[in-house]
């Protein structure tokens, strides 16, 4: 447990514990053993009901009563779909009840607000962790050279919780590491990018870890502020940047609130630790996740990342990739959110899957989400030989999907767009109604896809007000507003020269002079501040 304190608003906060899930997953302890019965008991009911939904009567596997299911420890071979998944849902939720015990005595004893610091790379519930918490806190240590990993984690816990304070907890000043893994150094930067990225999409603090280099112990190849003898290490002159950025945009800051954007991303945690179960010897939810997330941002489009029971309302168009399991309270969201005129993109992986990671016993193979779909014969399979991959064709060029693809017949198929997949007959992996999508693969290379390039042109881009029309791949842009005017925090986070161009008149930069319409250059690690007034607001600038 660790004391956070922020001299930006003199928010303190208490830190229970450290990186739930970190290096330890599953627990196969004593008190697991006691927990596990009573668990399946609460779940499930009557024992018939596990055996049926997991479908114990294949292979002998069917258990008597709730004490005689075993833990899935290691075997020769895999243990049922239907185990895999409970247990790993059954450690996210005794994690989360060991917090709230701890959140219990705290909120007996003290008033100082709660928080912990999770992370994307743990399987956790992060929606019920954070449900018992005070604050949203998260820790990153991004490599300065897969830039996009830092603004996902800004676009993820930001929306975690809804309330206006989030923590980054710890971040490296210059790179990570561990007696088992060197790691190359932030290119000088990068950092102030970071600092002025971060503070702009709601940050309201930014530790640095650890202060002074560790001398002893695994981490003493871990970059710090101070070297082990105390003198200036890597990152300490962007350390000093970060303040000094800091404290010149602070007025701003304090006089404005985010302001989202209105394309989404659904993140789900339980896919993660369903994408355990069945991973194909392929998959891993954090970098599958994070494709889609890369190829929607780098081509420039800003985007909140939300939890499945987020509000959907406050969107224009929503993505919903690799949610395996679509149960039917998130089946009513999705079509309440389209029959009111917003835009949903599901796929790849959506919906493939019951609650227990097994497939569907209906004739679309998507369950209730087929059957809305109103798709049928649904095939799936690897899309890797050449023979035998998932191409679809756009024009005169094409594009060759890879991993785990999902085909079906359609009267609906998405247009202008021809698939090209032998294997599967006449099937499409594509499907469009109106205001709905479906994608049914992910494109072998999400920056060079003529694929994505069309969706986020015909369903993504005109569901969003831009003001600036372009923004090269490495540009990230968070605004914020007051009642005046929205102020636009664009910054270069590539080691290369990126083009924004910008779109609307009477655009102004932070000394009131008006920006031209068209393309500017933003020089590798450069950050700006832009701004225009709201509508209804007379033209200029002058205070």
């Amino acid at each position: 447990m660790a004391a956070v304190a922020n001299d930006f608003d003199n928010i303190v906060a208490i830190q229970i514990d450290n990186e739930f899930k970190c290096h330890v997953d599953q627990c196969f302890c004593e008190s697991c053993k006691k927990l596990w019965p009573r668990w399946l008991k609460e779940k499930y009911g009557i024992i018939e009901n596990l055996n049926k939904s997991w479908g114990t009567n294949l292979w002998s596997e069917r258990y008597p009563n709730f004490d005689s299911v075993v833990m899935p420890t290691k075997t020769p071979f895999t243990h049922n779909t239907g185990l895999e998944n409970a247990f790993a849902d059954f450690t996210a939720d005794t994690v989360n009840d060991f917090a709230s015990g701890i959140i219990q005595i705290l909120i007996d004893n003290t008033k100082i607000p709660i928080t912990h610091n999770s992370s994307m790379n743990f399987n956790l519930n992060n929606f019920e962790l954070f449900n018992q918490l005070d604050i949203a806190g998260y820790d990153t240590y991004p490599r300065f050279d897969q830039y996009w990993n830092f603004p996902i984690n800004l676009d993820l816990f930001r929306n975690v919780k809804d309330t206006s304070n989030f923590y980054l907890l710890e971040t490296c000043t210059s790179h990570v590491g561990y007696i088992g893994n060197y790691v190359p150094p932030y290119s000088k930067g990068y950092l102030p990018v970071e600092v002025f990225l971060g503070y702009a999409a709601g940050l309201n603090s930014i530790l640095y870890w650890p202060y002074r280099g560790q001398r002893v112990g695994v981490e003493q190849t871990h970059s710090a502020v101070v070297t082990q003898a105390g003198t200036p290490d890597l990152g300490y002159e962007d350390v000093l940047k970060g303040e000094q950025i800091l404290n010149r945009i602070k007025p701003i800051l304090k006089e404005t609130t985010v302001r989202k954007a209105k394309v989404a991303i659904i993140y789900s945690d339980e896919t993660k630790r369903k994408m355990n179960t069945e991973s194909g010897g392929i998959y891993q939810y954090r970098p599958t996740f994070t494709e889609v997330y890369e190829a929607i941002t780098r081509r420039g489009i800003s985007v909140e990342v939300i939890q499945p029971n987020a509000d959907f309302s406050e969107f224009n168009c929503i993505i919903a990739p690799y949610i395996r399991s679509v149960d039917q309270d998130l089946l009513n969201k999705f079509k309440y959110f389209s029959e009111n005129g917003g835009e949903l993109i599901l796929g790849p992986l959506t919906g493939d899957r019951t609650v227990e990671g097994n497939w569907h016993n209906n004739d679309n193979g998507l369950g209730q989400l087929g059957i809305w779909l109103g798709v049928k014969n649904v095939v799936q399979y690897l899309s890797s030989e050449d023979k035998t991959a998932a191409r679809v064709q756009i024009d005169k060029k094409e594009d060759r999907f890879s991993g785990l693809v999902t085909l079906f017949d359609t009267d609906h198929e998405m247009k202008d767009v021809k698939t090209i997949a032998p294997v599967a007959g006449n099937r499409s992996i594509t499907y469009q109604n109106k205001n709905v999508v479906y994608i049914g693969g992910m494109p072998e290379n999400c920056m060079k896809s003529c694929f994505w390039d069309y969706v986020i042109d015909k369903y993504i881009k005109p569901n969003i007000e831009q003001s600036i029309e372009q923004m090269d791949d490495g540009i990230y842009k968070y605004e914020r507003e007051n009642d005046d005017f929205v102020y636009i925090f664009i910054a270069n986070m590539s080691d290369k020269g990126r083009d924004i161009r910008i779109g609307k008149e009477k655009i102004f930069n932070e000394n009131n002079e008006e920006i031209s319409v068209g393309l500017h250059k933003f020089e590798p690690y450069a950050y700006k501040i832009f701004k225009f007034r709201k509508r209804g607001h007379k033209d200029g600038c002058n205070e």
